[in-house]
């Protein structure tokens, strides 16, 4: 009893009851009005029969009556004569008006109508040429708007003008009853228009029967969505509302889900991000320790023991100084809300001013670094910091990357697309395998790896900088000829070359 309680209590609360509730109480009312109005206009159609039947009463009742309306409206003879009319037709009501409209003989036993006035306006409105049926006037007893039958008259010895009145009311109203309770059309119709409800409502009930069952499969499909069934899709949706919000469900499904796989790739390379710093900071780390403890023996150190130590302390301080500017960076590009400062900037001078950076550095690995940038080139609109650690990265990696006592060198050239600026090394080169893995973060070649040096993050900065700028980073490099990178900033509008 309990769950059938339920059930009911759920099944008022839901759209197709609430829909249904609303579709019968619309059609009960919409049947309501129609029956009234049907009503109304059957009763008026009887009015119209009822006039258009007895409309020539007033006149041939008028040819009767003239002689005795000679003697008077009121006259005793007037009245016998009417008595007469009114006892062979006893739902008739006769009266003698002026020409106002003013009742001043009235016929009926007991007179109720005398001095009453009907409308003027609608006796002659009856008595045109070709009247519009039904013409409604206020009954001189009862005060209600009915049907009746006038002619003009002349009364009294010097023929006085005026009507004589014919109220149908009574005669009208009686046909009307008995039309309505013995008439086999009414019943008909009657019948038909319960029928037609019916089905009416049966009809809509089952129509919304079956458009929220497409509603019952949507919210299904949503709720195994929401309980994690992530691939739960509304199966070959119309092309009505219902199907568009099929659809729409089904594209914002399909989003959430790429969402999803990429917080679980992002996830991935967290981990992989934290193991390959645990390791790239180890490392250094660890050399560090065994060199200072070295520092701390207590036998004394030659010179050269010192120096060599000082110098492996000095390298790896400033690999994990190099390693913590370029998380930095990374961090900063991972923060995509962060705009773009674009500024106008010679890129020439920056290039000059990075190289120098960069001498002592270059001295102390044995590499000469050039520089050939024309002071002349055109401004570009960048992020200043972001390209000078683009730059830096590459200037960096082309020395450690450069062959022993070799060379490193920038260029720089204006081109239609902007400026473009290579940075190149003659070093060992990129095996063709791994060029198209370089600017993954943390990637390293075999190379690299050997030599314990490298973080893999430098051309992955560099790349996700020239992909923020709408630009593309390549990497042309062949085995024993060295590796030359390129990128292309585009030029400012406002300065156009440095001068």
């Amino acid at each position: 009893m309990t769950s059938l309680w339920h059930r009911l209590v759920s099944l008022g609360r839901s759209l197709y009851a609430r829909i249904a509730l609303v579709y019968l109480t619309g059609l009960l009312l919409l049947s309501a009005a129609v029956a009234w109005f049907a009503t109304s206009q059957f009763d008026q159609l009887g009015r119209e029969l009822q006039q258009r039947q007895e409309v020539g009463l007033a006149d041939n009742l008028a040819g009767v009556m003239a002689p005795a309306l000679r003697a008077g409206a009121d006259s005793e003879r007037a009245r016998e004569t009417a008595r007469h009319i009114v006892s062979i037709n006893p739902s008739l009501s006769l009266y003698v008006l002026d020409a106002g409209g003013r009742v001043i003989a009235d016929y009926a036993e007991p007179t109720c109508g005398l001095g009453s006035r009907v409308a003027p306006a609608s006796l002659e409105a009856l008595l045109d040429d070709e009247p519009m049926l039904p013409v409604l006037a206020d009954s001189p007893c009862s005060g209600q708007p009915g049907v009746f039958s006038v002619a003009r008259i002349a009364y009294g010895p010097s023929e006085t003008p005026g009507y004589l009145y014919a109220d149908l009311n009574n005669a009208s109203h009686t046909s009307m009853t008995a039309m309505l309770r013995t008439s086999s059309i009414t019943r008909t119709l009657v019948a038909a228009g319960l029928l037609a409800l019916g089905l009416s409502g049966l009809l809509g009930l089952l129509w919304f029967g079956l458009l929220t069952r497409r509603f019952s499969r949507l919210t299904s499909v949503v709720q195994r969505f929401a309980d994690g069934e992530y691939q739960a899709r509304i199966a070959e949706p119309r092309s009505d509302e219902i199907g568009q919000l099929g659809r729409a469900f089904n594209d914002m499904a399909g989003t959430i889900e790429a969402q999803l796989a990429a917080l679980r790739e992002t996830d991935r390379q967290r981990r992989e991000l934290v193991a390959n710093l645990s390791h790239d900071f180890r490392t250094p780390l660890t050399s560090l320790r065994g060199y200072v403890e070295q520092l701390q023996r207590r036998e004394p150190l030659s010179d050269e023991e010192r120096r060599v130590a000082l110098t492996a302390i000095f390298d790896n301080a400033e690999r994990l100084t190099r390693l913590a500017r370029q998380l930095s960076t990374l961090a900063r590009l991972d923060a995509y809300d962060h705009p773009l400062r674009r500024e106008p900037f010679a890129l020439a001078e920056l290039a000059h001013d990075i190289a120098g950076k960069f001498q002592p550095q270059a001295e102390r690995l044995g590499v000469t670094l050039s520089v050939d940038v024309d002071p002349a080139l055109p401004w570009v609109d960048a992020d200043l910091g972001l390209i000078d650690r683009a730059l830096s990265n590459l200037i960096d990696n082309a020395l450690i990357a450069a062959s022993p006592e070799g060379r490193a060198w920038l260029e720089g050239e204006a081109t239609e697309q902007g400026v473009r600026i290579r940075v190149s090394d003659d070093g060992e080169g990129i095996a063709a395998a791994d060029l198209p893995l370089v600017t993954q973060r943390f990637y390293r070649t075999a190379a690299s790896r050997a030599r314990g040096e490298g973080s893999g993050l430098g051309l992955s900065i560099v790349r996700e900088i020239c992909e923020r700028h709408g630009t593309t980073l390549d990497v042309d490099s062949r085995e024993g000829k060295g590796t030359t990178v390129t990128l292309t900033l585009p030029r400012s509008r406002s300065i156009v070359t440095n001068v």
